[in-house]
């Protein structure tokens, strides 16, 4: 998924793909139910491979021109 499009201000469990990008898999109402959900799909693997994470929006990225 293009970081573009990810949702903004949500919790999301997510997996890593190639070339450093990210596949979300679930959205929670909060972290508490993202970090269950992340602890579920991670149990048993060798290796931890999903992530609970809230995507903010820049603050930059709004701002307009500053004025003098």
């Amino acid at each position: 998924m293009e970081t573009n499009k990810v949702p903004l201000n949500t919790w999301m469990v997510i997996e890593p793909v190639a070339y450093g990008g990210m596949k979300v898999l679930s959205t929670h109402r909060n972290q508490t139910e993202a970090e269950a959900e992340r602890d579920k799909r991670n149990s048993g693997l060798p290796q931890k491979r999903y992530s609970a994470v809230m995507a903010l929006q820049p603050v930059a990225e709004r701002m307009g021109p500053l004025l003098n």
